[in-house]
This record gives C-alpha cells, sequence and structure tokens, in this order.
C-alpha cells in the first residue's frame, strides 16, 4: 500500500523507519511531523527507537493545541509547528542528521543543488539558519525565520545540526527530496576531494530543457488479462527495484528498470512511483507505440523504446545514480575499467560519457552506441545506463560499475598511484573470455 493511503500515525512510523533503515539518522535522533485535512498536526515523540516506533508512540496535536497522545512531544515540535502554520500549503516536515547534510552544516555553507536534476528539481531556495541549542526558543526562531521570510524555501540547512525538510505533497515527499539533497552532498564531497575541484553542475537553461522535453503523445490500450510470463516479469523488476533501493543504488525517486517482453513491447516502472515499495500495479506496459491505460511511464521510456527496437540482444535497462560511479559522472574525471579484471570482464570496453540531456536529444545516438561498444553508459549529472540480456545482467553491470567505482575512490583516498591492469594482461583477459 502507498505510504498516503495509511493513516497519519502509521505514516510516521513508515518513513521514520525508512529515514532510520537508510542510516540518515541515529537510534535517537529526528522528527516528522504531519498536518492532516482538519488541521491536526502528527508529530514524533521525544526519543525512543526511531527504527522501532509504533503507532501508539505517535501524538496529535489539535489545533487548539491540546494533544492527544501518552508520550512527551519531540523537543523540535515547536520548529514544525511553526514551519506550518507561516506555511499552510505546507502538509509535512523531516528534520534529521544524515551525514551529508551533517558535513554542510559543520562548514556552515550551502551545497550545490544543480548536481543532478531531482534536486535541482526539488530544493527551492535553500536556506542556512543560524545557530541555537535543540529544543530551544532560539532555534525555533531562527528556523521559523527562514521559512517565513523567504516564501519559496522548502529546505533549511541548520548551522552545525542537519536540516528541515517541508513539502506541500506529502510526509514520503518531505522524506524523497531530504534523502535526494543528502546524497547529492555525498557525491559533491567526494567529487571535490578526489577531482580536487568543485564539481561541474547543470546550468538553468539546460535544466529548463531537460524539463521542458515533450514526451510523444501515445494511444493508450486496456490491459485485458496478464499471462503468467508477463507477471513474473513484472514481479522480477519490482524485487530488483527494492533490490536496488535496499542496496542504495537507488533512491526512492531516482531509478528506473525496463525489461522486454517481446519484440513489440516491454514493461518498465510508473513515473513517480516509490522505489522502495514498487508493486506490480506500478510498473507499465509499452506496447508499440500504445501505453497501459490509467497509467504514466517513466519520462525515459522512448528512449528504452528506441534502445530495444535497435538492438534485439538487449531485454532489459536500468538507469541509476550510484552514489561512488556519480563521481564520475559530475567531475572531468575517465572511468577506467582496467582497475580489477571482474570490472573489465563484466563491463567489456571503456564507458563513454554523454553530455547531459543525451536521454532526451541523442537517444538514437545511445541506442546505436550500445550495439557497437560498451552495455554501459554515463550521462553527465543524470544516471548511468546499464543494459543486459536480462534483469538480472543489468542489475550485476550496475553493481559492477558502483562497487569498482567505490575501490577506485577508497584507494584514492589511501593515497600513493594507481596501477590499472597493464594492456598485456587487458589482451590475456579478452582472450580468455572472448570479448572482442
Amino acid at each position: 500500500m502507498k505510504v498516503e493511503k495509511l493513516e497519519p500515525s502509521e505514516q510516521l512510523c513508515n518513513i521514520m523507519s525508512r529515514i532510520y533503515d537508510s542510516k540518515l539518522t541515529t537510534v535517537s535522533g529526528g522528527n516528522l511531523s504531519l498536518k492532516d485535512q482538519e488541521g491536526n498536526i502528527w508529530v514524533t515523540p521525544s526519543g525512543g527507537d526511531k527504527g522501532r516506533y509504533e503507532v501508539s508512540d505517535i501524538l496529535k496535536i489539535l489545533p487548539d493545541g491540546n494533544i492527544e497522545g501518552t508520550k512527551k512531544p519531540s523537543v523540535e515540535t515547536g520548529i514544525h509547528r511553526s514551519i506550518l502554520a507561516d506555511r499552510p500549503e505546507f502538509k509535512a516536515v523531516v528534520h534529521a542528521h544524515p551525514a551529508g547534510l551533517v558535513a554542510i552544516s559543520l562548514l556552515r555553507e550551502l551545497p550545490e543543488t544543480m548536481i543532478i536534476p531531482q534536486v535541482a528539481n526539488s530544493v527551492k531556495n535553500i536556506r542556512l539558519a543560524a545557530y541555537g541549542c535543540p529544543g530551544s526558543e532560539e532555534l525555533r526562531r531562527n528556523v521559523a525565520e527562514e521559512f517565513k521570510d523567504n516564501q519559496q524555501t522548502n529546505v533549511a540547512i541548520l548551522e552545525n545540526h542537519g536540516a528541515f525538510v517541508a513539502s506541500q505533497i506529502g510526509l514520503r515527499d518531505a522524506f524523497g527530496i531530504f534523502k535526494d539533497l543528502d546524497f547529492s552532498i555525498r557525491i559533491q564531497a567526494k567529487a571535490q576531494t578526489i577531482g580536487g575541484k568543485r564539481p561541474n553542475l547543470i546550468s538553468k537553461e539546460q535544466l529548463e530543457h531537460y524539463n521542458n522535453a515533450l514526451l510523444p503523445k501515445v494511444e493508450t490500450f486496456n490491459q485485458v488479462e496478464i499471462s503468467e510470463q508477463e507477471m513474473r516479469l513484472r514481479e522480477q523488476i519490482c524485487d530488483f527495484c527494492d533490490r536496488a533501493y535496499r542496496r542504495d543504488l537507488f533512491t526512492q525517486n531516482i531509478g528506473v528498470i525496463s525489461a522486454r517482453l517481446n519484440d513489440d513491447s516491454f514493461l518498465i516502472t510508473e513515473s513517480g512511483a516509490d522505489n522502495a515499495q514498487l508493486t506490480v500495479n506500478e510498473v507499465v506496459k509499452v506496447q508499440g507505440m500504445t501505453v497501459e491505460a490509467g497509467k504514466v511511464p517513466s519520462k525515459s521510456f522512448m528512449l528504452h523504446k528506441i534502445i530495444y527496437d535497435e538492438n534485439p540482444n538487449i531485454n532489459a535497462i536500468i538507469m541509476a545514480a550510484p552514489e561512488d560511479a556519480m563521481v564520475f559522472a559530475i567531475t572531468d574525471l575517465e572511468y577506467d575499467l582496467k582497475t580489477i579484471p571482474e570490472c573489465y570482464i563484466v563491463l567489456r570496453e571503456d564507458i563513454a560519457k554523454f553530455p547531459f540531456g543525451a536521454t532526451i536529444d541523442k537517444q538514437m545516438e545511445l541506442a546505436q552506441y550500445f550495439k557497437q561498444k560498451s552495455p554501459v553508459a554515463i550521462i553527465e549529472n543524470d544516471c548511468y545506463i546499464c543494459t543486459g540480456n536480462s534483469i538480472f545482467n543489468a542489475f550485476d553491470k550496475l553493481e559492477v560499475v558502483e562497487f569498482s567505482a567505490a575501490a577506485v575512490i577508497n584507494a584514492r583516498l589511501l593515497g600513493g598511484h594507481l596501477k590499472p591492469i597493464n594492456k598485456s594482461q587487458v589482451k590475456e583477459i579478452k582472450d580468455k573470455f572472448n570479448i572482442f
């Protein structure tokens, strides 16, 4: 069941568990709030086990200020109430102390938000709130003022603390923004450390072009009956989506999987679907130039269609932005496959970089690239595209891409000079594993 369909208290327990399981807070840190249609504000309690909240732990603050519940409200409840009162369009607020957001707060700086399109689109006029002791009136005032005085703001970084993220849509959306921003900051930190300079950014013009790209008008068809083969493939997509999320290869909002059903049709994840809890009903069938009625496929579905049309040997495509591999997508650093034999065996040839926007403007070029070159492509400031003869095969490539990138980054952090596999060793691998 979608988070939004749960009762408010259940939503708070669900999202707080996700925050904890995603390593975005400690067992005792962070707090959430959610405003319902009657104007009641539901909040998490003070203390307790953030990964194991029960519905009975959640408090309900009535419009008159009376509190229902057996626990003590979080010390930051005043901040939540102020944000929701001063900005009535907001429905939910997330606060916690993940490593990326805390790191930037220790510098008392604002992060780059034009690194990846998901963050560039979701974070509005990010602000820096002055330091205040947790639970103090000073901190409540400092944070509340940033939201009240800047009507476009939906994120405030707290000096030496963490961040507050608010959403007009709901709690799941606030969490998605929160997680993607922290993820983006961690990429920025690694890119600056390894690359020696600030990352490459998306321009406003590039982002506008990306956002305004129109999908072709397609007819719809009614799905009458789902075959056993199709249902198994839908379930497999959901399984690998869940696996990608749990292994930090996908975030809630970032990541797409598709799989060929037959020569003329394929399945792809639905636009706006929650990668943490994807269901078979949120997988969309594309048949020729028609789409399953009542559903909106991922924005990238036409790229997937063209790749399938041009490459009959490709049966699955995964688009993702894994943290360590993305360092090479937002810098001028080359992703070198000649690190360990497995990397070269799985990924084959050098991975080419395509400019940001290539998923829109260079679809046929990408399709031809997969026909002739590596099964993986890098789209600058956007994603990696991994192709394979099955979902398993494409997922294997994605994992190898990320694990190898992490190894290279850690090697550079250890210092010294990286020693890749030499030409004769590469030839030996090619000969043994029939790589042409």
